[in-house]
């Protein structure tokens, strides 16, 4: 009977580290929902990111395609840049720049973050932790060590 009452309750102790532990490992973990939260920002940020790069590209594409197709697109950029064409007068006007320069906006660099989560050992060290405490506390109250009764205890808390 004591046998199998000292059984039970390292089963029940080796049960409660091994819950602390998963619940780590859950919550909290390399693969847990801290982690993929974190990710997911990250996959928004990607994604929105990537949206405005997609949109610089739909612009110089249709840019290009003007460029290639309609001379009179050439002809302005030309005169932009300070070419005339055979035939037309330069008139400079004081105080204007003499040429015309597109800063094209190519988007934004962005560095992957490292992913904050709670070590395996630390989810591993604090179940083994929970699990030996409450072996002990189990343990020495059946024992009957002064105040240390399972009632005592919650009574405490």
């Amino acid at each position: 009977m004591i046998r199998r009452m000292l059984k039970a309750k390292i089963l029940v102790s080796i049960s409660a580290g091994t819950l602390v532990y998963v619940l780590i490992s859950f919550f909290g973990g390399q693969n847990g929902l801290w982690a993929m939260r974190q990710l997911e920002e990250q996959r928004e940020e990607i994604s929105i990111n990537m949206a405005g790069i997609t949109k610089i590209n739909q612009e110089l594409t249709l840019e290009y395609t003007a460029l290639r197709s309609d001379m009179d697109v050439v002809a302005a950029y030309a005169r932009r840049l300070g070419y005339v064409a055979e035939g037309e007068r330069l008139v400079k006007i004081s105080g204007l720049p003499t040429y015309y320069t597109t800063m094209y906006d190519t988007g934004s660099v962005m560095r992957r973050s490292e992913v904050s989560f709670i070590p395996e050992w630390v989810g591993k060290a604090t179940g083994l932790l929970v699990g030996g405490l409450l072996l002990v506390l189990l343990v020495s109250a059946e024992a009957g060590a002064p105040g240390a009764t399972i009632h005592g205890f919650w009574d405490a808390v």
